[in-house]
């Protein structure tokens, strides 16, 4: 009787140290809940004409395209700025201008979320290829949710150098560049 209870102790002790273990090793972001979050949130986005609206295009750098635009709004309550990221050839604001679509190359989404990450802002973070299909990173992860957390590179770290402290950039547009506000 001993003996059961002993090993019933250790069955457990082992569980739970299992289920700890892989917890710690599941990254900050990518999962399964973060993906259907991100499939939902494309999906409000075009109901609300988020994916349709032009807004004033500038010139960026890295890791966004060189020339971008930037819409802000709300969702559900929640604060929403998406960043359409165009990359080509010799691009330029006119070319992108005159065919978005060829140039698009990405939409990048940081939308407030009260309690979903307090030491970084309650940003959740996806990138979206043009079609609103999840973008992955080069280890097959899928770009939405606590991306990059706790990494020196990545959508958190960069965007953590924000003046103000709230993550967000508006200082990199050019005086003629406003961010375009979806009602």
């Amino acid at each position: 009787m001993k003996v059961n209870k002993i090993l019933i102790a250790i069955a457990v002790v082992t569980a739970f140290v299992s289920v700890s273990a892989t917890a710690k090793m599941m990254p900050p972001f990518g999962s399964k809940s973060d993906v259907s979050y991100a499939k939902k949130l494309w999906q409000k986005m075009e109901n609300k004409g988020f994916n349709s609206k032009d807004a004033n295009l500038y010139v960026g750098g890295p890791p966004h395209g060189k020339v971008r635009e930037v819409l802000e709004g709300k969702i559900d309550g929640k604060r929403v700025i998406v960043k359409r990221n165009y990359r080509g050839k010799n691009i330029t604001v006119a070319k992108v201008a005159a065919n978005r679509a060829k140039y698009l190359k990405s939409v990048t989404i940081m939308q407030k979320r009260k309690g979903f990450d307090p030491e970084d802002g309650d940003w959740y973070w996806v990138k979206y290829a043009p079609n609103g299909t999840v973008m992955k990173n080069k280890k097959g992860m899928s770009l939405a949710g606590k991306v990059a957390k706790g990494k020196p590179v990545g959508c958190i770290a960069c965007h953590a150098s924000a003046p103000g402290g709230n993550f967000v950039f508006n200082h990199n547009m050019s005086a003629n560049a406003a961010i375009v506000f979806v009602k």
